[in-house]
C-alpha cells in the first residue's frame, strides 16, 4: 500500500514538471497578445503580475510537495525498520531507541514540514481575487478567455496538490499513528513483563515466608537445646566440684594414713634395734646362765614371784604386738575403702567424660546448625538482592512509562489541536486510560513489594542478632567446657598419685608382714635355743647364783623399762585410733567389730600357748626381756649423759 502511495506520489511530481514549461509558454503567448493593444498596457501588465506570482506559487508548492514526498518515502523506510526491530526481540535495546528517536525527528519534522503547506492554501483566495480582477478585462476578448483558462488550469492544478497535500497528511498522520500505537505496545510488553516479574517476586516471596518460619521454629529448637546444654554443664560443673573435693578429702586422708605408717614403721624399727640389743645381751649371758646350777630355794621363789611380774609383762608385749597386727588390719581397711574411693572417682570421671563427649556432639550439632542457617541467610540475602534488582527494573519500567504516558498526552493534545477523526482519539485516549491503570498498579506492586522487602530485611536483622547471641552462648559453653575438662585432667592426675601412693603403702604392708614374720622365725629359733640350754642343768646350776645378782641389780631398770613400755603402747593405741576418726560410725563400729575378733583370736591363742610353755621357758622369756630393759635402760642413760 504504500509503494502505491509513493508511486502516485512520484507521478504527480511529474506532472508538475511537465506543467511548467507549459505555464512559461502560455506567460509568452499573453505577453505577445497583449503587447499589440497599447491603450490597455497597465491592464495587462497588472495581469501579468497575477498570473507570474500565481505560477511561481504553484512551482514552489509542488516543489514542496516533491520534498514532502521524498521525505514521506523516507520516514516509510524508517518506519519498516523501527517494526522490524521491535518484532524482532533478540535486538539490542540501544539500537531500538535510536531507531525510534530516528523516526520521531523525521516525523516530527516532516509534520512541521505539512504545516508549512497550510501558507500555500492562501492561493486559492489569491486566484478567486485574482479571477475578479481579471473579470474586468473581458473587453480584451481572447486574452482574456486564455487568461480565464490559465486561471482555471491553476486551479485544478490546485486541486490535484491539495489532495497531494492532504494525502502526504494522511500518511504522516497513520505513520505517526502506526509510531505511537508501536510505543503503546512496547509500553504494554513492558507492563506485562513487569507484571509477570511482580507475579514472580510474589511467588517468591510466599516461598520464603514457610522457609523463614521453619527458621524461627529451628532457632527456638535451638534455643531450647542451648538452654539443656547449659544445664548439663552446669551439672557437669557441679559433678566437678564435687569430684575435686572428694579428690581433697582422699588427699589427706591418704596423708594421714601415709603419717601414721610412718610412725608404725618407726616403731617397727625401735623394737627391731631392741630386739637385736636383746639377743646380743642374751648371747653374752648365756655364759652367766651356765653358772645358776646351783640356786637353792630362795632363789626359786623369787624366780616364781619374778615369773609373775614377767607373766604380766608378757601378756603387755603380746597386747603390744596385738595392737600392732590391728593397726596393720586397720591400714589394711584404709587401703580397701581407699581402693574404693579411688575406683567411685573413676567411675565419676568416666561419667563426666562421657558427659563432656555428650556436650561436644551436641555443640558441633549447634554449630553445624548455625552454619545451614548462615548458608540459608546468605540464600536470602541473595534473593533479596535478585528482587531489589528487579523492583529498581520495574520503577525504572515505571518511570519510563510514565515518561510515554506524558509523551502520548501531549501528542494526543497535538492530535485534538489538529483535525483527527475522533474514533482515533477516543481510542488512544482508552489506551492511556488503560496504561495509566497498569501504571498505578504496578507502582502500587512496587510499593507493597518494598514493604515485603523492609520486612525481610528487619525479619533478617533479627535472626542475625540470634544468631550473635547463639554463637556467644556457644563460646561460653566452649569455655565451660574446656574447663570441665582442665578440672576433669587435675582430677585423673589426682587419681593417678593417689593410686600410686596406694601402690606405696601397699607395698609397705608387704614388707610389714614379711618383717613380722621374720621376727616370729626368729622368736621360734630363740624358744629353740632356750629348750637347748635348759636340757643342761649344769650350766643351769652354775649360773644361779649370777642370775639372782642380776636379778636384784636389775629389778628397778625392769620397773622402768614396764613403765615405759606401757606409755608405747599408750601411744601406739592413741596413735593407731586417730586414723579411725576419718571415717563414719560405721566404719568405725566394723574396724572395733575386726578388733575385738583379733584379740579374742590373738588371746586363745596366747593361752593355748601359755598352757604348753613350761616353766624354763616362761623363765628364759623373762630373762629375755629383762635384758632388753636393762639394755634399754642403759642406753637411755648413755643419751641423757651425752
Amino acid at each position: 500500500m504504500d509503494a502505491d502511495v509513493l508511486h502516485e506520489e512520484g507521478v504527480s511530481g511529474d506532472e508538475f514538471n511537465s506543467m511548467e514549461p507549459e505555464a512559461g509558454s502560455s506567460r509568452a503567448d499573453i505577453l505577445d497578445g497583449t503587447s499589440s493593444g497599447g491603450e490597455v498596457n497597465g491592464e495587462l501588465g497588472r495581469a501579468s503580475e497575477i498570473l507570474t506570482r500565481v505560477d511561481l506559487d504553484l512551482a514552489c508548492f509542488s516543489e514542496k510537495l516533491v520534498n514532502l514526498s521524498v521525505l514521506t518515502m523516507r520516514v516509510a523506510t524508517k518506519e519498516s525498520d523501527f517494526e522490524s526491530l521491535v518484532s524482532d526481540k533478540d535486538n539490542m535495546q540501544v539500537e531500538s531507541m535510536e531507531k525510534a528517536v530516528e523516526f520521531d525527528l523525521l516525523s516530527r519534522i516532516l509534520d512541521s514540514e505539512v504545516k508549512e503547506l497550510d501558507k500555500f492554501m492562501e492561493l486559492e483566495n489569491y486566484i478567486i481575487s485574482s479571477r475578479e480582477t481579471l473579470s474586468s478585462l473581458k473587453h480584451l476578448g481572447e486574452t482574456f478567455f486564455k487568461m480565464e483558462e490559465k486561471l482555471l488550469d491553476y486551479e485544478e492544478s490546485l486541486k490535484q496538490l491539495r489532495d497531494q497535500a492532504s494525502e502526504i497528511k494522511m500518511q504522516l498522520l497513520i505513520s505517526i499513528a502506526k509510531g505511537y500505537l508501536i510505543m503503546l505496545e512496547k509500553s504494554l510488553a513492558r507492563e506485562i513483563d513487569s507484571e509477570r516479574k511482580f507475579a514472580e517476586s510474589r511467588q517468591i516471596e510466599e516461598e520464603m515466608q514457610p522457609r523463614v518460619l521453619s527458621l524461627e521454629q529451628g532457632m527456638v529448637s535451638m534455643e531450647e537445646e542451648a538452654m539443656d546444654f547449659n544445664v548439663r554443664l552446669f551439672e557437669a560443673q557441679n559433678a566437678a566440684v564435687v569430684f575435686m573435693g572428694i579428690s581433697q578429702e582422699l588427699l589427706g586422708r591418704l596423708q594421714h594414713v601415709q603419717f601414721s605408717l610412718n610412725n608404725s614403721v618407726h616403731r617397727e624399727t625401735e623394737m627391731r634395734s631392741k630386739l637385736n640389743e636383746a639377743t646380743e645381751k642374751l648371747k653374752a649371758k648365756e655364759s652367766a646362765l651356765r653358772k645358776l646350777a646351783s640356786s637353792d630355794t630362795r632363789l626359786n621363789d623369787f624366780l616364781m614371784a619374778q615369773v609373775d611380774t614377767l607373766k604380766a609383762k608378757l601378756a603387755e608385749a603380746e597386747h603390744k604386738f596385738i595392737l600392732a597386727d590391728s593397726e596393720a588390719f586397720t591400714m589394711r581397711d584404709k587401703a580397701d575403702s581407699l581402693d574404693k574411693q579411688l575406683k567411685e572417682s573413676e567411675l565419676n570421671l568416666f561419667n563426666a567424660n562421657i558427659s563432656l563427649d555428650e556436650s561436644r556432639e551436641q555443640h558441633d550439632v549447634l554449630c553445624s546448625q548455625l552454619h545451614s542457617l548462615e548458608d540459608e541467610i546468605t540464600d536470602l540475602r541473595e534473593k533479596l538482592f535478585e528482587a531489589e534488582k528487579r523492583a529498581d527494573n520495574a520503577e525504572s519500567k515505571c518511570k519510563l512509562l510514565g515518561e510515554a504516558n506524558m509523551e502520548l498526552n501531549e501528542e494526543l493534545c497535538v492530535l485534538k489541536d489538529q483535525d483527527v477523526t475522533s474514533e482515533k482519539v477516543e481510542l488512544l485516549e482508552k489506551l492511556l486510560k488503560e496504561s495509566e491503570i497498569r501504571l498505578m498498579s504496578a507502582v502500587a506492586s512496587a510499593e507493597a513489594s518494598q514493604e515485603k522487602q523492609n520486612m525481610l530485611y528487619s525479619t533478617i536483622g533479627d535472626m542475625e542478632n540470634l544468631i550473635e547471641d547463639l554463637k556467644l552462648k556457644v563460646s561460653k559453653a566452649e569455655k565451660r567446657a574446656d574447663s570441665a575438662e582442665d578440672k576433669c585432667i587435675i582430677l585423673s592426675e589426682t587419681n593417678a598419685e593417689l593410686s600410686e601412693e596406694l601402690r606405696f603403702l601397699r607395698s609397705r604392708l608387704e614388707r610389714l608382714h614379711q618383717q613380722i614374720s621374720g621376727l616370729a622365725k626368729e622368736n621360734k629359733i630363740l624358744v629353740v635355743k632356750l629348750k637347748k640350754t635348759d636340757k643342761d642343768p649344769f650350766i643351769i646350776g652354775s649360773h644361779k647364783e649370777n642370775v639372782k645378782d642380776f636379778f636384784l641389780s636389775k629389778q628397778d631398770p625392769a620397773a622402768a623399762f614396764a613403765r615405759e613400755a606401757k606409755e608405747e603402747i599408750a601411744k601406739s593405741a592413741a596413735s593407731g585410733s586417730e586414723p579411725d576418726n576419718y571415717k563414719t560410725t560405721e566404719s568405725v563400729g566394723e574396724s572395733d567389730v575386726r578388733l575385738a575378733d583379733a584379740t579374742s583370736e590373738y588371746e586363745t591363742v596366747r593361752t593355748i600357748d601359755a598352757r604348753l610353755l613350761s616353766f624354763k621357758h616362761i623363765s628364759l622369756a623373762l630373762f629375755v626381756v629383762l635384758v632388753s630393759a636393762a639394755a634399754y635402760y642403759n642406753q637411755k642413760q648413755k643419751n641423757l649423759s651425752n
